[in-house]
C-alpha cells in the first residue's frame, strides 16, 4: 500500500512540475506575444513528459513488446541513444552560454551593443538592459566610442540602432561618440558591418560585445569568426524571458555553422 501510496504521489509531482515547466515557457506568449522555438519547444517537451509520467505503464508495456523484434529494438535504441546525446549537448551548450556570460572585459575598447526588438519606436525590456548596460560602461569610459547596431524590422518603426541612439543621449552619452549601424538583420550581418565601421573609422580590431548573457557565447563565436578581438559585457536579461531565449540559443550555436 505504501508503495502505491509514493508511487502516486511521485507521479502527481512530476505532473505538477511538467505543469510549472509548460506555464514557464507559455508566460513569454501570454505576457509579450514572445513565440519562437525556445518557448515552443519548452512547451511541447513538457507536455510530452507529463503524458509518459501519467501512461507509464501503458507506454512500458508498449516499448517492452517492441522490444522483441531486433527491427523494433534497433529504432527504439536509437531513439534512446540520441535523446541522450542530444541531452549531453544541451549541458555542454549551457555550460559554455554560462561561462561567456559571467566574462568582464578586462580591457577599454570599442562598445558594440547588439540590436533587439523595438516596440514602435520604444525599445523592448531586453533592448532596454542592453542599452542601460552600455550606458554605465561608456560613462565609466568617457573615451570610448560605441556602435549602435540593429536595423529596423517590419512591426519597428525605426531601426533598432536609433533607439538604442536616443536613450543613450537621454543617459547622457555624448552623440558623437555614437555611430550607427542600421542595416543588420542578424548577429552575423551586426557584427560584420560594424566591423566595416570599424575599419573606416580607424578604432583597431578589439571590441566589447554588450547582449545578453544567454547570447554572448554566440556573439563572442561570431565576433572571432569575422576577425575581431571581442570581450564580452552581459546585460541582466528578465527573468520570465530567460528560459525561453536560453534555449532558442541551443538552437542557435547547433544551426549557426549552417548559416554561412
Amino acid at each position: 500500500m505504501k508503495s502505491i501510496f509514493f508511487s502516486l504521489l511521485i507521479r502527481f509531482l512530476l505532473v505538477l512540475l511538467s505543469a510549472y515547466g509548460f506555464w514557464v515557457f507559455l508566460q513569454p506568449l501570454t505576457a509579450a506575444g514572445i513565440i519562437n522555438i525556445g518557448n515552443a519547444f519548452g512547451m511541447i517537451s513538457f507536455v510530452l513528459f507529463a503524458v509518459v509520467v501519467l501512461f507509464s505503464s501503458k507506454i512500458s508495456r508498449f516499448l517492452s513488446a517492441r522490444m522483441k523484434k531486433r527491427r523494433s529494438k534497433i529504432v527504439i535504441v536509437s531513439i534512446a541513444v540520441f535523446l541522450c546525446l542530444c541531452l549531453i549537448w544541451c549541458g555542454v551548450l549551457s555550460a559554455l552560454m554560462a561561462t561567456a556570460a559571467s566574462g568582464k572585459p578586462q580591457n577599454p575598447a570599442t562598445v558594440i551593443v547588439l540590436g533587439c526588438r523595438v516596440n514602435g519606436d520604444t525599445p523592448s525590456l531586453a533592448l532596454m538592459r542592453r542599452i542601460e548596460t552600455a550606458a554605465d560602461y561608456l560613462l565609466e569610459n568617457p573615451s570610448l566610442q560605441v556602435i549602435v547596431s540593429g536595423g529596423q524590422g517590419p512591426d519597428e518603426w525605426i531601426t533598432e540602432a536609433e533607439a538604442m541612439k536616443r536613450v543613450l543621449i537621454q543617459k547622457g552619452v555624448s552623440e558623437d561618440r555614437i555611430l550607427l549601424e542600421d542595416r543588420s538583420t542578424s548577429t552575423l550581418e551586426n557584427l560584420e558591418f560594424s566591423k566595416a565601421l570599424i575599419e573606416k573609422n580607424g578604432l583597431g580590431s578589439s571590441v566589447v560585445i554588450i547582449s545578453e548573457g544567454y547570447h554572448m557565447y554566440r556573439a563572442l563565436s561570431i565576433a572571432k569568426r569575422v576577425g575581431l578581438d571581442a570581450e564580452g559585457l552581459a546585460a541582466p536579461t528578465v527573468r520570465w524571458l530567460l528560459p525561453t531565449f536560453w534555449v532558442r540559443e541551443w538552437f542557435g550555436i547547433t544551426l549557426e555553422p549552417f548559416r554561412g
